[in-house]
Parts: structure tokens; C-alpha cells; sequence
């Protein structure tokens, strides 16, 4: 006999549960379908208890959350702004650590500021650190202003937002291109190196 031959049948005596061409399998060459759906339920109870905890860990981040409710409202105020013929203003009140969108109206008022569409209040644990234009300078006290042209543009401005343990973010509005980018850090304005 081949020296070849000799050591597949030594192999196939060894491994009978290999499934080899011709070769009679003696063993178990895969899973049954009851093992099959028990694993799928082990799955997907482990699945149902993990998705509400990740959910929440994801969605209740008052940082994040505060953010994303400020990116809309910056948003908002570049759509109402263009073609409108009186100025369209977003408002940070840092006193009151509130923002709102005013569309025209007056804002000598500051507890109801007429022309007031949106208005976002920072939830607890959550303030309004400073807000730094280019033209307008960095303002962290009493109110600051951000004007949006009639065709929606805005100055380079970057919003700083801080949560009662410590972390920064950063809202930097792009002027021309209603581009608003959220960094997990306090980024300054003279800050080269960020690109939009």
C-alpha cells in the first residue's frame, strides 16, 4: 500500500467525524434544529435584556442630548433666515443658561422676547460656558447674540457647552456652508488645525 493511502486511512480512523468523499461518517456532522432555536432564544433574551441599558446609555447623555437639541435650533435659524428681510438671531442668556431663535421681533423682554419660534432651556447638570464669533468676539456673560444673514450665513462661531462633571463640548458653525460639527473637548476658535 501507498505510503499516502495509508496515512488518510490512519487520519479517517482517528477523526470519524470528518466527512471525507466516499468516506462512511460515523459521528455528528452538524447541529439539529431544536439546538439551533435554543441558541437563537439564548440570543435574542440576552439581546433583550442588554438594548434597553445600551439605549439609555446612549440617549440620556444630557451633554449629547443638549447638543443635539442646539444643533437643530441652529439649523432652524439658518432656514428662517433666508429671504427673510429683518434679521433672524439665535440668543444665549447665560444667566438663565437658555437659548432661543428670534425671527424679528424685539428682545427687549428678555423673559418673553417677541418673534420667538424655539427656544432651548439647558437641563440640569448642563451650562452655556461662552460663545465665540469671529467678528463678535467671546462673550461667557450676561447674553451674546448670533446674527444669520438673509441668505442663512452665519460668522465662524463656536458654542462651549459643560456638564456638572467636567466635560467640554464644542458646536463650531461654518459660515457659508450651514456645516454645525460637535466636539467632545473645548476647542478655541484660533484653533488652526480644525477643518470643517
Amino acid at each position: 500500500m501507498c505510503p499516502a493511502v495509508a496515512q488518510e486511512k490512519a487520519f479517517k480512523r482517528r477523526c470519524p467525524a470528518t466527512l471525507f468523499a466516499g468516506g462512511a461518517s460515523t459521528g455528528r456532522a452538524g447541529f439539529t434544529l431544536i439546538e439551533i432555536l435554543v441558541v437563537m432564544v439564548l440570543m435574542t433574551v440576552v439581546t433583550a435584556f442588554a438594548l434597553p441599558s445600551l439605549r439609555s446609555a446612549l440617549f440620556t447623555d444630557q451633554l449629547k442630548a443638549t447638543a443635539r437639541r442646539l444643533v437643530g435650533l441652529i439649523s432652524e435659524a439658518g432656514q428662517q433666515a433666508v429671504g427673510r428681510p429683518f434679521p433672524t438671531e439665535l440668543h444665549f442668556d447665560f444667566e438663565n443658561n437658555r437659548v432661543w431663535l428670534n425671527t424679528g421681533g424685539k428682545t427687549t423682554d428678555r423673559d418673553k422676547p417677541d418673534g420667538v419660534r424655539q427656544q432651548v432651556n439647558m437641563p440640569d447638570g448642563i451650562s452655556l460656558v461662552d460663545v465665540h464669533s469671529a467678528h463678535g468676539g467671546k462673550n461667557g456673560q450676561g447674553t451674546a447674540v448670533v446674527r444669520f444673514s438673509a441668505k442663512g450665513y452665519v460668522d465662524r462661531t463656536y458654542i462651549h457647552l459643560r456638564s456638572d462633571d467636567g466635560r467640554d463640548m464644542t458646536l463650531m458653525l461654518s459660515p457659508f456652508l450651514a456645516v454645525i460639527k460637535v466636539e467632545d473637548s473645548y476647542v478655541e476658535l484660533d484653533d488652526g488645525d480644525r477643518r470643517y
